[in-house]
Formats: structure tokens, sequence, C-alpha cells
């Protein structure tokens, strides 16, 4: 199966691509969108800066999505799928999901690191076997929506985990930085891909 991670020009791509590597994934990193199994947006940088550079790609991601391409967002990269954020002034997002991305309400500090748990709540196959284990988490945003998410976590507020459709699935948890849990997640992913 054929990964595509997208670069957006920011940050270390090194370990999502290794995650993806581990579960059997081809990888390749491009800076353009096109054709593969899956389609990953990684989870590095700052929602203004990802979003204006989608911006030159949003017809092109639009279309792949139509013609069947299934698309993973890690972190920011699941962010961007919202309609808009606020990190580095408000930043139109991609819009393929409702809702705001905004700082954790309420957090003890951040940015917010470390494990915590992951809770079941609208079930979907990328889910599986998941409920109330660990995952990693390195962030300072989440995604505030109607959305029912797959999974969530609590870390000031409660917060979407896991998102996914048909087509697009989003974690805010970095699964290639989540031992066990991640393996799980990717063994799912390769499921869902097939689909």
């Amino acid at each position: 199966m054929k990964a595509l991670i997208l670069n957006y020009g920011v940050g270390n791509l090194f370990s999502i691509s290794a995650g993806l590597r581990r579960a059997d994934f081809t990888v390749e990193i491009s800076g353009e969108p096109r054709d593969a199994d899956l389609l990953v947006l990684p989870g590095v940088g700052a929602f203004s800066a990802v979003g204006n550079f989608m911006r030159k790609w949003e017809s092109t991601l639009n279309d792949l999505r139509r013609n069947g391409v299934k698309f993973l967002g890690v972190c920011l990269g699941m962010q961007i799928m919202f309609e808009e954020g606020n990190e580095g002034g408000k930043t139109k997002g991609l819009a393929w999901l409702p809702g705001q991305v905004d700082l954790i309400k309420h957090a003890p500090k951040l940015p917010h690191i470390g494990w915590d748990r992951i809770t079941e709540r609208n079930p979907c196959s990328l889910s599986e076997g998941l409920d109330g284990r660990y995952a990693y988490f390195v962030h300072s945003y989440v995604a505030y929506t109607s959305y029912p998410a797959a999974m969530t976590s609590r870390y000031g507020v409660e917060f979407p985990a896991l998102v996914c459709s048909e087509e697009v699935a989003g974690t805010q948890f970095h699964p290639e930085k989540s031992g066990e849990t991640g393996k799980i997640f990717f063994q799912n992913l390769k499921r869902w891909l097939k689909t």
C-alpha cells in the first residue's frame, strides 16, 4: 500500500514515515499532492502556515478525495481538515469537517505533552481495539466541533482524539509515537483503506 506524505516545508517528517514503513506501507514524501492509496497530512507547523500552503492545493486535494483517495491527518494535519483555525491568526482550513481549531481551554499548562487515555465515543473501524489505551500527544490547540468524534481524550476539556468518515481520518495524538496503541491504529488503518 502506498502512502504519500505531504511536505509542507516545515518540521521533521521522519517519525510518521518510519511509523508507516513499520506497518508495511511504501512511503513517499512530496510537496505536491497526487494519487496514492493514502495521502497523509503530517502534524508539524502552525495552522496559519499550513492553511496558506493548502490554499494553492485545495482544488487538487478535493479532486483526489472525490476520486477515492483516502486521507489521514495527524495532529495539525487533522486540525487543518476543519473549517478554521486561530493559530497564527484566523485562517481558513479545508472545511472537510465542521468546527474551529483553538487553544485548549482550561489546560493546566501548554503545550500538552505526554501520554493520555483515549476513549471510544462513536466507534469506527479505526478505533477498534483502542478504547481505554494511552496515546502520545504534543499540542496546544484542539478542534471544537459538532462532528461526532470516534474517540476523545481529556486535557482541560474533552476533545476529539480520533475522527473518521469513509474517506477522511484524523488523529490528534501521534500514532507513530504511541507504541502499541500506534501499532494497533496502523493495522486498523490498513483495513480501513481496503473498505
